[in-house]
């Protein structure tokens, strides 16, 4: 049949069956690529394991509470990794320490590998959960880059080594090509620059090792602070607003010397004649 022109399907017809029992308030179901199908109930807090084709209701395990949707790797897909269920819960209650007037969400893992489906893991989560994906890990970690190689950073600005850091000035414009690497930059002290100017400060982080960033910030940016990933190259843009000594630093934790690693500018007058020179640990 159709609605003001618009064709509309009848229920009966797209109706592949009906499984009863499913729990009260059925509210979101994924598969286990295994010919079993999970649906959240709302209402009665719980799982609801059943057959496709057959519709029997072959298994329910209660979680905690008031599940809304859940998570099989994959589960929504034409091939699912079926062998664990992530239920997140809207409601808490009872699961943890009443800290306050609003509780940390519960999410539960449940191994559904078997014919029963077990409970394995009762954790929070933070925020609302309502729909999330999942895949196998090998996808990621067969996959997983741990050495950034520097001669792969094409970056323009990018340097190579400590020993290419410089600081230059195109009129107005002051590069400065600086390296980080636990736990320092070069160059750490640079004077010279003027109020007026416009300093660029492009920051390489040679370490090599992955999860190794650096962070950087400069007092008076009117922009974000970076974060450089290993191997990679990020600018930041700085126009100082009055003489005087700006301290900057590393924002991400890198090593036990972290608080070391920074570094001082020295802003001169508009138009004064301070030659512009810099140096590393001095």
């Amino acid at each position: 049949g159709e609605v003001d022109g618009i064709p509309v399907l009848q229920y009966e017809a797209v109706m592949a069956g009906e499984v009863e029992n499913a729990g009260l308030g059925p509210l979101h179901t994924e598969f286990d690529g295994k010919g079993f199908a999970y649906t959240t109930a709302f209402l009665s807090s719980e799982i609801v394991k059943w057959e496709i084709g057959t519709w029997q209701v072959v298994d329910r395990i209660p979680v905690y509470y008031s599940v809304g949707h859940l998570m099989i790797p994959g589960g929504d897909s034409r091939q699912p990794w079926g062998q664990y269920l992530v239920a997140m819960n809207k409601m808490t209650k009872d699961r943890y320490l009443p800290t306050g007037p609003e509780l940390a969400h519960s999410a539960q893992l449940i191994d559904i590998s078997g014919e029963k489906m077990e409970m394995l893991l009762d954790f929070p989560t933070m925020g609302e959960p309502h729909y999330a994906q999942g895949i196998a890990a090998e996808l990621v970690t067969e996959n997983q880059v741990q050495m950034y190689q520097l001669t792969e950073n094409t970056h323009p600005y990018a340097v190579q080594s400590e020993a290419e850091a410089r600081v230059e000035r195109e009129g107005n414009d002051v590069h400065v090509y600086m390296s980080s690497i636990r736990s320092h930059f070069a160059p750490d002290n640079i004077e010279g620059v003027r109020v007026g100017d416009k300093v660029y400060f492009h920051i390489t982080n040679l370490e090599q090792d992955w999860d190794v960033p650096h962070g950087f910030a400069v007092t008076g940016a009117n922009n974000s602070e970076l974060l450089v990933m290993p191997g990679d190259t990020k600018t930041l843009t700085w126009e100082p607003q009055r003489e005087g000594v700006y301290p900057f630093y590393c924002t991400d934790f890198c090593s036990a010397l972290h608080q070391e690693m920074q570094g001082y500018i020295l802003v001169s007058p508009r138009g004064s004649n301070v030659a512009l020179t810099h140096n590393a640990g001095r």
